[in-house]
């Protein structure tokens, strides 16, 4: 079984093909595991703050698998317990923020419905003024992505998962409606029946090899850090403000801060340059909802990339025309809190032909074309 792919996502499902018995396992990364792509620039956030119940589903699942981490692959994946905080400023996201706490509560978990003044009193560096309210899950944190995608090839290869890291898919082979094989940039035949896509933001170029339509590609996202910075707390949640897309958090002795979060074709691209107006952006959302930041001094900014789908749900299954080809991309931006899930469901499809652990149907790659969508409105970036 070919999965093409070495981050968060194609790292989890040849962990988990492996661990379920599958005795050839062949991940193929263009560059290098963890090294480009999502992944790398990942800020590493798991949180149960979702609007849709099955996004909330992926991320009980794999903080099962985070918590057993260390007994299971060897590598701490660092938990912060910061909590995830979303601000609203307008009335409509208040409700959303309020459906959000009905979901979780109907599913046993904690959510706290804040006004302003109890922002404020808890966490007095942010202001509060423009808020119509606040959701905190104080469970929620952060973790660190790098040993959790290198803690999953590990334990692949220890399985027998066989990583070949700089080659490129150039076609899928496919015959009678079926997946026959793929074939590399050197020119190397690969015989498989089954192709996992899990190329991230490059998945719609990878099923266009197979000539299927999958409306993923890249989101361009600015991340900055500040320099030490000690004029908030040493532990400050994860906080979104929901209608702008802003977020801050906490990387060691700095901040981090996020860019503009407009869902655009300007950012629909694979270019990694930092814009000086983002920055700009940055510096002026930042220093509006934490009045301390004036004080701070933006040190560096780097791009990352989602892999966006329509609706903000991962696509996760095969094309009916095509059978063997199985997709597992568009995540959104929670692609690496829902890698341990993801890697799960996938492997379930592949060996026992249909995923139990969560039912995956309504995230089928056709579901697009069939009008079947299933808005999520609680990203980090503007609709």
């Amino acid at each position: 079984m070919v999965v093409i792919g070495g981050g968060l996502i194609g790292t989890s499902v040849a962990y988990q093909l492996a661990r379920r018995g599958v005795s050839e396992v062949l991940l193929l990364e263009r560059g290098e595991v963890g090294a480009q792509g999502a992944t790398a620039k990942c800020l590493g956030g798991w949180r149960t703050q979702f609007a849709t119940e099955i996004n909330v589903r992926f991320s009980l699942v794999s903080k099962a698998v985070f918590d057993d981490f260390e007994a299971q692959f060897g590598a701490d994946p660092e938990f912060v317990r910061c909590g995830y905080l979303y601000l609203a400023s307008q009335e409509r996201s208040r409700l959303i923020l309020e459906g959000t706490a009905r979901l979780l509560r109907s599913l046993n978990l904690e959510i706290e419905l804040l006004d302003p003044a109890d922002v404020g009193r808890r966490w007095p560096f942010l202001r509060v003024d423009d808020l119509a309210g606040a959701s905190w899950t104080a469970g929620d944190g952060i973790y660190g992505p790098n040993e959790v995608v290198q803690g999953y090839a590990r334990g692949g290869r220890r399985l027998g998962a066989a990583i070949r890291e700089g080659v490129e898919v150039a076609e899928i082979l496919t015959q009678g409606g079926r997946v026959r094989g793929v074939k590399t940039t050197e020119g190397q035949t690969i015989r498989t029946d089954f192709v996992v896509n899990a190329a991230g933001p490059w998945a719609g170029h990878v099923a266009a090899l197979a000539g299927l339509d999958l409306p993923v590609g890249p989101l361009r996202r600015h991340v900055f850090c500040t320099d030490a910075f000690d004029l908030v707390p040493a532990v400050i949640p994860f906080v979104i403000h929901f209608e702008k897309g802003w977020y801050t958090r906490r990387e060691g002795a700095s901040l981090l801060l996020s860019g503009p979060a407009d869902n655009t074709e300007r950012q629909r691209t694979f270019s990694e340059k930092v814009d000086f107006d983002a920055e700009e952006w940055a510096a002026v959302q930042s220093i509006q909802r934490v009045p301390a930041l004036e004080k701070a001094r933006i040190a560096r900014g780097w791009i990352g990339h989602y892999a966006l789908s329509p609706d903000h749900h991962a696509v996760i299954g095969a094309f009916p025309e095509l059978a063997g080809f199985i997709s597992v991309t568009g995540f959104s931006g929670h692609g690496f809190q829902h890698s341990p899930a993801a890697g799960i469901v996938v492997a379930e499809l592949i060996t026992d032909g249909r995923a139990s652990t969560i039912d995956i149907e309504p995230l089928r790659p056709s579901r697009f074309r069939e009008g079947a969508l299933i808005e999520e409105p609680l990203t980090s970036f503007r609709h």
